[in-house]
This record gives C-alpha cells, structure tokens and sequence, in this order.
C-alpha cells in the first residue's frame, strides 16, 4: 500500500515579493538625493581641515623663525633664499644664477639643519611633490659662515620650485599677486617697506577653490578676494590669477 504525503499548499499571499522596479527606482532616488545633499559638505568638511592644517603649519613656521632669529652668531638675520643676495660659498655656486640658486635654497631646510623645525614642511593642499628634482648635489647651510655650500662647493641644478616650503628674500613694492612672497598688503593698501627680508609660506598649485577659502579665512572676509577665479592682493595670503583651475599660493610669515 502507498501512502502519499500531501503538501500544503502555500497561498499566494505568503509568497516572498521582489521589488518591483518602481520601488527600486524610488530606493535610488532616495540615495541619490542624499547624496547630492551630504557629499558636498563632506568635500567642504575636508577643505576646512587643509585649511586648518595650512594655519598650524603657519604658525609652527613663525615659532621656527623666531627661534632661529635668537641663535648666537645670527645677528638677529634671517638669510635670503630666493631672487637676489643669497648667501653661498664655493665658486660653482657663487658663479651659478640668481635663479639656480633660488631653485636650490630654501629657508625651511635651514630651520631643519638647525634643529627649529622637527620635520619637513608638509599640507594637504597644493602640489603634493615631496622631493626636488634635478642633477647635483642638495644645498647644505652652515650655520657657521651662515652660507649655503656644498661638499665640493660645486654647483647644483637642484630644484624645489613644486614642492611646498618655506622662503625668505627681499621685499619689492609691486602687486603682491605679482611678487611671489616678495610683497603683501597686510592692512590691504599699505605696501611693506622697501629692504626687508621676507619670509613666507610657499603652496605650489594650489586649486583655485582651495586658495579662495584659504584666504577668506586667514585675511578674514574684508581682505578676502572676490571669488576662486580672482587673484589675492590683500592680507596675509596672496596668489595670481589661477591658471588651469591652480595657482601658487604665498603666505605671509615675518618680515625683518
């Protein structure tokens, strides 16, 4: 004899439902919106941490300076380390150009052979090329001769210019977006005076947007520019005209 099981039968009620494509468009949307909404302020939370990270290096960089100002032998003198009257020995680089020995020289390495700053100048923002390229040896300072030299004397093709760091040189009454660290409008008219040494941060391309805010927030909103697309002239933040959405951004540190 055989015996057949019966199995119940399942209702179509209970049966296990899809989405249907209406509501899986409706779950997209719904993504899709909140999206729209908090992506644009996680991009702006990210910006105002760079932001603040570029105030902090700022302010290390002052206490830097201030510090190596005080070394016995310094005479209270920051060196130059672009444009004109940078201080080397050897007769290779004595003999080099105004503009190979800007390439080479920077201030933030001089506060690193002397122990003011524990690390390398370092932001979020900007190039993020962290070596110098070209042939030769890197500049050393001696603190001694307070010159640039090295160990042959010999001459060297090195090149910080798109990497962020520090610089000093001579100040020039011209527009500061034009000046590359040379001038700024701290009060936002008044030109620094002529034979000064300044010293200043230096953030190669730098995004447009990301050097407007900078300077919205360090100058504060009266020195700030009009918009991304315009150059910086006033405050402590001075830039040109962005090219190709970048432009390198100068921040005022001290002046002697």
């Amino acid at each position: 004899m055989h015996y057949h099981t019966k199995h119940p039968r399942v209702s179509r009620t209970h049966q296990q439902k899809g989405f249907t494509l209406l509501e899986l468009g409706l779950v997209l949307g719904i993504i899709a919106v909140l999206v729209a909404i908090l992506l644009p302020k996680g991009f702006d939370a990210l910006r105002h941490a760079r932001i603040q990270q570029v105030a902090k290096t700022v302010e290390t960089a002052k206490t830097a300076i201030v510090n190596y100002l005080s070394l016995p032998g310094g005479n209270g003198n920051l060196p130059r380390t672009e444009g004109a009257n940078i201080p080397v020995t050897g007769a290779g680089l004595i003999a080099a150009s105004d503009e190979v020995k800007s390439k080479a020289a920077r201030l933030d390495a001089i506060l690193l052979l002397t122990g003011m700053l524990e690390k390398p100048i370092s932001v979020r923002m900007g190039s993020q090329v962290r070596n110098s390229s070209g042939e030769g040896e890197e500049l050393s300072w001696n603190q001694g001769s307070l010159t640039f030299t090295t160990t042959i004397g010999g001459a060297t093709s090195r090149d910080w210019s798109k990497v962020t760091r520090l610089e000093a040189r001579s100040s020039e009454q011209i527009l500061p977006s034009q000046a590359q660290g040379a001038n700024f409008r701290l009060d936002g008219l008044t030109d620094l005076s002529p034979n000064l040494v300044v010293a200043y941060l230096v953030i190669p391309n730098c995004p447009g947007k990301d050097a407007y805010e900078l300077a919205t927030i360090l100058n504060g909103s009266q020195l700030a520019p009009a918009n991304s697309s315009s150059a910086c002239d006033t405050g402590v933040v001075s830039y040109a005209f962005p090219t190709n959405g970048v432009t390198d951004v100068y921040i005022y540190l001290t002046a002697l």
